[in-house]
């Protein structure tokens, strides 16, 4: 691959909307009192529960990038849910443009990868910015649980109400992450299973896969990371996953575990906002995200830039 013809691109302007703050201990959900335990253990505490749609909590992280971007408009909008729509992918679209003050722009709708479904976004947006020769792109991801469980076995950890967006764009709005490039490893076939040990080899093959793809598309792959952005997972599965990407626990950055839960792909922006504003990153460093679902695993690498 020749990496110097690929586009530069810059994700910036994250904003986040998370719906509100309940103790995991008070939910009204059996799912969640049966692993109440282990739950507390991983390190987990509060989900967030909205009373807002999927539609709204999108609309409310959309105006708050383009706010922070000093946007009024932008080429094109890509809104990633693993939710079920209010009415259908493009009456919820149309009112996500609408809503957020961008009526003109062309709207696509992605889904398909549950909390992995940023990754399966900015491989749209990059798209869209290099096909069509567009600018800016608005990237939005939102979800909400509507009457089912919210805990989640797969990473041990409970599904939080939230959404949140950024800008991919040529130049950045502020700062924040020049990306670097991305791989995703699928495995619609799989078998999900109770075995432990046989998830855990299932979750080991795709990300070490993920991270070969991805090193083949750096130019300098031996440089590392110095930080590595994960779903708010239990401890236990967040050391799983830092050793599979060959990254220190310590250089996980997840701050918000106990405080929100799992917002899907929430999580990740969340993440890469927080890593900024509260630190430790700093220009130039390098960050790796992982987006996982139960039968995909994704990376992004991206470096901190100041703008």
């Amino acid at each position: 691959m020749n990496t110097d013809a690929r586009p530069v691109v810059h994700l910036s302007g994250i904003a986040v909307e998370w719906g509100g703050r309940v103790p995991i201990a008070a939910l009204d959900d059996p799912s969640v009192a049966a692993e109440l335990e282990n739950l507390h253990a991983g390190g987990l505490r509060h989900c967030r529960v909205a009373a807002q749609d999927v539609v709204e909590l999108a609309t409310a992280a959309a105006r708050g990038s383009l706010a922070a971007a000093g946007l009024t408009s932008v080429d094109a909008v890509v809104h990633a849910t693993d939710s079920p729509y209010r009415e259908t992918a493009t009456k919820d679209g149309w009112a996500l443009l609408a809503g957020a003050g961008v009526p003109a722009a062309p709207g696509v709708a992605v889904g398909g990868s549950a909390s992995a479904n940023l990754a399966a976004a900015l491989r749209v947006a990059t798209g869209l910015l290099t096909a069509e020769r567009l600018d800016t792109v608005l990237l939005v991801s939102a979800d909400r649980i509507t009457g089912g469980p919210r805990y989640q076995p797969v990473g041990v950890t409970v599904l939080s109400d939230g959404a949140a967006s950024c800008l991919i764009g040529r130049r950045p709005y502020g700062p924040g992450y020049r990306v670097l490039g991305s791989s995703t490893v699928v495995r619609a076939d799989a078998v999900e299973v109770s075995n432990s040990l046989k998830a855990a080899n299932l979750v080991k093959v795709g990300v070490t896969e993920a991270l070969r793809r991805l090193n083949g598309q750096l130019p300098d792959p031996g440089r590392g990371f110095r930080h590595l952005i994960t779903g708010n997972y239990s401890l236990a599965t967040r050391t799983f996953l830092s050793r599979l990407c060959g990254i220190e626990l310590s250089a996980v950055h997840t701050p918000e575990v106990a405080e929100v839960g799992h917002g899907f792909s929430a999580d990740l922006l969340s993440g890469l906002a927080s890593l900024r504003e509260q630190g430790p990153a700093g220009p130039g460093d390098r960050v790796l995200v992982l987006a996982t679902s139960p039968r995909s695993w994704s990376l992004i690498a991206l470096e901190h830039t100041d703008g």
